[in-house]
């Protein structure tokens, strides 16, 4: 399994660095967060830092504005902390901190996740998770030809684990086929063409979505399925079975309008 150190480098990618918390589908209130964030660190906001809405309702993240820093995260009643005292989550209700209550608050999380902001890998079978992976990643390749072989779709939030790999990701998420693009890297680890010119690859949005589902410890591959179970890291034994198992019960997301 590959894990990101503080969250690697993140590269100010070929294609423009963006996040698409500029329109969340929820309402943030920042003066409100930023006093909540505040009240409870005890600690005015750090000069050139700043708060902004994620794609999750009520979660903020605490931007540096340096490349590959990482991001902190809070709920606006500030029972959930990501990366604020310490690394990772932290819970403070027993109801939402054990397995039951993590599992249902995943599967509520899934429900605002950008699907057509996603790359859609379509095969026979429907879509049976959601996978933040990166072309950098020897098991994410494993996973690919699992899913291959499966003959099962798959959406993509694309990411890296180094500088390079993250501009791989830039190049296919913005290429002009990203489905095509993935496809051939995980198979053949052949370079995409050329970023698309005025694409912006979502870096940030990315990050924040392999930290929500990975639950603070962000490993690729994360493999998130459709009733809010989630795995991290592949093999081709356990996880193998648990993918069949998902296919068996059809557990498949929507295939709505998507990147592909």
């Amino acid at each position: 399994m590959s894990t990101l150190k503080s969250f690697l480098i993140a590269t100010l990618c070929i294609a423009g660095q963006s996040t698409l918390a500029d329109s969340p589908s929820w309402k943030p209130d920042l003066p409100k967060a930023k006093t909540a964030f505040e009240r409870e660190t005890r600690v005015a906001l750090r000069e050139g830092h700043h708060i902004e809405p994620t794609i999750f309702p009520g979660f903020y993240a605490v931007r540096s504005g340096q490349p590959g820093a990482p991001s902190a995260y809070f709920r606006e009643d500030m029972a959930w902390l990501g990366n604020v005292r310490s690394q990772g989550w932290s819970i403070r209700s027993p109801l939402e901190s054990n397995s039951e209550g993590k599992r249902n608050w995943l599967k509520e999380q899934i429900k605002y996740l950008p699907f057509e902001k996603l790359i859609f890998i379509q095969r026979r079978k429907p879509a049976v998770a959601v996978i933040w992976s990166a072309p950098d990643c020897p098991f994410c390749r494993k996973l690919e030809r699992a899913f291959e072989q499966e003959d099962v779709s798959a959406f993509v939030a694309p990411v890296g684990l180094t500088e390079e790999g993250y501009r791989q990701a830039a190049n296919i998420y913005c290429s002009s086929n990203a489905a095509k693009s993935w496809q051939t890297m995980m198979r053949e680890n052949t370079p995409s063409e050329p970023a698309s010119p005025g694409c912006s690859y979502p870096q940030e949005m990315m990050n924040d979505i392999g930290f929500f589902f990975g639950m603070g410890r962000m490993a690729t591959p994360i493999v998130v399925f459709a009733d809010g179970s989630t795995m991290s890291g592949w093999d081709d034994h356990q996880a193998l079975a648990l993918l069949r198992e998902k296919i068996k019960q059809q557990q498949f997301f929507p295939n709505p309008n998507t990147r592909g």
